[in-house]
This record gives structure tokens, C-alpha cells and sequence, in this order.
């Protein structure tokens, strides 16, 4: 059972990638991904990859050689993948607040009954109700590689947003890689509408 849950909870954030198109702006430490969709931007971290497939990024510290599947990073490797809830099929089941989703979304996967804790965003990011959790779960990938999953939840204008960050278990840029996700997940700020001509 665990393994069928780890790989539909991993397989149901990439396969949201496919569902529009965001686009990147600005250059070198000030790119940013821009949801219109959304409404929001959200920093590109220095030295990572990103997505534009979908309206809410992908980032992953590697190029994609062919050897990074689903389940399995290479070593080194990282990845941080924002998804609105609204995007994913059966949401009903999810909850209604960040606390709910992410009560839901450890069921079944981590190793441990995880706690969640209140995750700090800046007024200025327009996320609010925010919690983090953090666990270990198996891929039953090929390799049998664990990952460390650290997730955060939050609303952003009355729609409910998840992004989770997964590296191997024991990885020494472990703490760095958390590091560089809080920050991301803090920069989000709302898209400024132009104001039109009366």
C-alpha cells in the first residue's frame, strides 16, 4: 500500500506540470517564474532549473540527463514542485485549510507520523494560514532510494497551494537545500494588474 501511495502522491505533483504554462522573467538572481494563471511570481533559486510546462513551477538543482526518474534523483540532487490544489483530481478529499492538505498528503507515505507546524510568510507574499511539515519516505524506485521531504502548504487568493521539496536521506546540502526552499517559498508576490485608462 505505501508503495502505491508514494508513487501516486510523487506522480500527481509532476503530472499537474502539464496541465498550462508559466514563463520566467528577468535575469541572473532576479528571475522569477510567472503564474498568470495564479496570479503570482516566485523566485527562480540561483543554480536551479526551472519548469515553465505548468503554471505553477518545477525547479531541480541538475540538468536532466535521462537519469532522474519520478521516484529517483541523482545524487546530489533536489527538487521543489508547487501545485495548486485546485489542479489535482479528487481535491475534496484534501481539506479545506493548509493544516488539512497537509495532514492528508503524509498519510500512507512518511515513515513517521509527522507533525505540522506553523510555517512565517512575509505580508507582502499575500500567503497566509501557512504550515510546514517535514518526513522521510520510501520510492520503492528501482534503487530503493529514501528522500527527505520537507512540504509547505498555504492559501494564496482563496485557493489552496502545496510545494515540496524531496533530496535523498543523508544528504550533506540537506540543510541548504531547506534553506533555499524557505526563501523561495517566502518570495512569492502577487502579480501588480496594470491599471487601464478610464
Amino acid at each position: 500500500m505505501n508503495r502505491k501511495v508514494a508513487v501516486v502522491a510523487l506522480g500527481s505533483l509532476l503530472a499537474s506540470l502539464a496541465l498550462g504554462r508559466g514563463r520566467i522573467e528577468g535575469s541572473g538572481t532576479a528571475r522569477r517564474f510567472v503564474s498568470q494563471r495564479y496570479g503570482f511570481s516566485i523566485t527562480v533559486p540561483r543554480g536551479w532549473y526551472a519548469s515553465v510546462d505548468g503554471d505553477t513551477p518545477m525547479y531541480v538543482n541538475f540538468r536532466s540527463t535521462g537519469g532522474a526518474t519520478q521516484l529517483h534523483l541523482p545524487d546530489g540532487g533536489a527538487a521543489i514542485v508547487v501545485v495548486a490544489q485546485d489542479s489535482l483530481p479528487k481535491r475534496r478529499r484534501l481539506g479545506g485549510s493548509p493544516r488539512d492538505w497537509a495532514q492528508w498528503d503524509t498519510r500512507g507515505v512518511a515513515t513517521a507520523n509527522p507533525q505540522v507546524w506553523p510555517f512565517w510568510t512575509p505580508k507582502a507574499s499575500g500567503a497566509s494560514r501557512a504550515v510546514v511539515t517535514s518526513y522521510d519516505y520510501a520510492t520503492y524506485s528501482t534503487q530503493d532510494q529514501a528522500q527527505h521531504c520537507v512540504a509547505i502548504f498555504w492559501d494564496f487568493a482563496h485557493r489552496l497551494f502545496a510545494a515540496h521539496l524531496n533530496y535523498v536521506v543523508g544528504d550533506p546540502k540537506g540543510r541548504e537545500f531547506e534553506r533555499t526552499f524557505r526563501e523561495t517559498i517566502r518570495s512569492i508576490r502577487p502579480l501588480v494588474e496594470p491599471k487601464g485608462k478610464d
